[in-house]
């Protein structure tokens, strides 16, 4: 077997963590276009039960489980649970590469919640400038259209808040815990609040009719958007530090415009829409590179 080497290593790394952002990035029109037809939380059930077989590997070091565990697990899996609920939601009245941009406001948002939940003093100038210019993004984003979209705009938006306090949790979670052992419970719990959400909204599909297609795309989201970027993004940020990891993110809102616009679907963003994204990635940028003190402290 050939030894690679440390800097192959990070070479390595970064392209694993730039296929996490087109991964990601593919989801918004994939979601969007699929729970046209598909029930949402039935749909995002399938996912996370999907995701959660692919971890079957690691079914073998359960009986390490801790209450720590489960209890951070839980917590966790319940945010990040309202996170993709909104966000799906959102979607359906919403194009595609406005709800990434919107989302990935959350890495702006981090700061601020990292800052009252935990007393972490990190907010600064500059990201008061990311703060003023995400702001000013919005405002064309929501202006944007008419009051259908806005709405789906706002609930998008309530979900990068959710994924901004997944964020500030998750980075406490996973330095105290077996990672996969806690992922494990993240999407059991996922999983289990989908399904009961689809039985509560009394949510049907025929599964069974359902064409090979549909499986084909179920398992692209379950096992490879899910399970997968997981596993890249956990052995990735092993070799590159938190705020090349950040900055590398910020690529997914890109791709999901680039999806949803080019590759998959043929949504249309007006001028001031993309004047919109444009601030946000901007303000986006301004705060992950800015994120590597934030990390030190």
């Amino acid at each position: 077997m050939v030894a690679i080497s440390h800097s192959e290593k990070k070479i390595l790394a970064i392209i694993v963590l730039i296929l996490t952002s087109i991964l990601w990035g593919s989801t918004f029109i994939i979601t969007k276009t699929v729970t046209k037809e598909v029930p949402i939380f039935l749909y995002l059930g399938l996912r996370y039960l999907i995701a959660l077989l692919g971890f079957t590997p690691f079914f073998i070091y359960i009986k390490k489980i801790n209450k720590d565990i489960i209890w951070m697990g839980i917590i966790s899996g319940i945010i990040y649970y309202f996170a993709i609920a909104f966000q799906t939601i959102g979607l359906q009245t919403t194009s595609a590469g406005k709800a990434g941009f919107i989302t990935g406001l959350n890495c702006v948002m981090v700061p601020f919640l990292a800052w009252i939940i935990f007393k972490k003093k990190d907010v600064n100038m500059r990201i008061w400038i990311a703060v003023a210019l995400s702001v000013a993004g919005m405002a064309f984003l929501l202006l944007d259209g008419n009051a259908e979209v806005i709405i789906g705009d706002i609930l998008v938006l309530i979900c990068a808040v959710f994924c901004a306090l997944f964020v500030v949790f998750n980075d406490k979670y996973v330095k105290a815990v077996d990672v996969y052992l806690y992922s494990i419970i993240q999407l059991t719990t996922l999983a289990l609040l989908c399904f009961g959400t689809s039985l509560l909204f009394n949510e049907s599909y025929d599964l069974m009719s359902a064409n090979m297609s549909f499986w084909l795309i179920m398992v692209y989201i379950g096992l490879i958007v899910t399970t997968l970027t997981f596993l890249f993004q956990n052995w990735g940020q092993q070799y590159q530090g938190p705020s090349q990891t950040a900055i590398i993110f910020t690529l997914e809102p890109v791709f999901a415009v680039l999806f949803a616009s080019y590759l998959i679907g043929n949504e249309v963003l007006s001028l001031q829409a993309w004047i919109g994204c444009g601030l946000i990635f901007i303000a986006i940028l301004i705060t992950v590179v800015k994120y590597r003190e934030i990390e030190r402290k």
